[in-house]
């Protein structure tokens, strides 16, 4: 079993961010500055990231499961041609992602 020295730690470790986060992240650093200054001064930035993460995640499940329907697998299981599908998928996904992310920030 991992253990930590001590519990803080432990709360950077929980309180990390995935992919999508530090995408919204770096957003706000180069687009958003003044927000991104308010939030880190406020001591918020890292809630924030993480609660608007979580969104970002559901919205891409939604937003993949939208586009396999409107753009049906293959009828193949040659795996060439299901690897090229689904980094097709992953892709627009990660557009509509990087839209919302836009949108959000």
């Amino acid at each position: 079993m991992f253990e930590f020295s001590n519990n803080e730690s432990w709360r950077s470790r929980k309180m990390s961010l995935r992919r999508y986060g530090i995408l919204l992240k770096n957003y706000l650093k180069e687009v958003k500055p003044i927000k991104y200054s308010k939030l880190t001064i406020d001591g918020d930035l890292m809630d924030y990231l993480l609660e608007e993460e979580k969104y970002l995640y559901e919205f891409a499940d939604i937003v993949r499961v939208y586009l396999k329907d409107t753009y049906p697998e293959p009828k193949t299981h040659e795996f060439i041609v299901m690897a090229k599908y689904n980094q097709m998928i992953d892709s627009m996904v990660e557009e509509f992602v990087r839209n919302e992310i836009t949108k959000i920030g």
